[in-house]
């Protein structure tokens, strides 16, 4: 990691940490240490520990949003598609630990008055219903398997299994949903 700039170590350990330890459990100076930069580079780079947020979140919004469409992309058929998101959360679920959805994480420790980092959850939020909104034909359906989708990534953090993912699959499936 000591090959990577400051400002890049500083949003690699933020990334893991924040996932990991939560926004509010994961101090600047734990940050500072694990980054192995100092404390005039941190603040060079990121103005405040929020500041830091909003880079953790814009990043996660990315490599999700990035990871999800190449898994997509494997299928041709628009129901596998949607299948095939299913199959991205219970992946991102065994890899990450059940740690769940990084920005429902992280609204739940914010102050309901952040606009800056509530924006960001909102926008990516919405970017994931228009994400369903383009696969499935009609909006019902869409807004549907969007609220599913949610669903399952909550229950599957709090029971820390794949089981509400995978009965979800199987419902879509035999009631002709998708």
């Amino acid at each position: 990691m000591k090959s990577l700039k400051p400002k890049e170590r500083i949003l690699n350990v933020a990334m893991t940490l924040f996932h990991q330890q939560g926004y509010n459990s994961t101090g600047v100076n734990q940050i500072i240490e694990e980054a192995a930069v100092a404390r005039a580079s941190f603040y060079q780079h990121y103005k405040s520990k929020e500041d830091l947020a909003l880079a953790y979140l814009n990043n996660r919004h990315t490599q999700w949003f990035e990871g999800l469409r190449k898994k997509v992309a494997e299928e041709k058929k628009s129901n596998n598609q949607i299948l095939a998101a299913f199959d991205y959360l219970a992946d991102m679920n065994s890899k990450e630990n059940y740690k769940g959805c990084a920005f429902l994480n992280m609204m739940s420790e914010i102050q309901a008055n952040n606009t800056r980092i509530y924006d960001i959850i909102q926008n990516h939020k919405k970017q994931v219903e228009y994400f369903f909104e383009d696969l499935i034909d009609t909006p019902e359906k869409s807004f549907l398997v969007y609220m599913l989708f949610e669903s399952c990534m909550i229950e599957s953090q709090v029971h820390r299994n794949q089981d509400y993912i995978t009965k979800t699959k199987d419902l879509l499936k035999s009631k002709n949903l998708i």
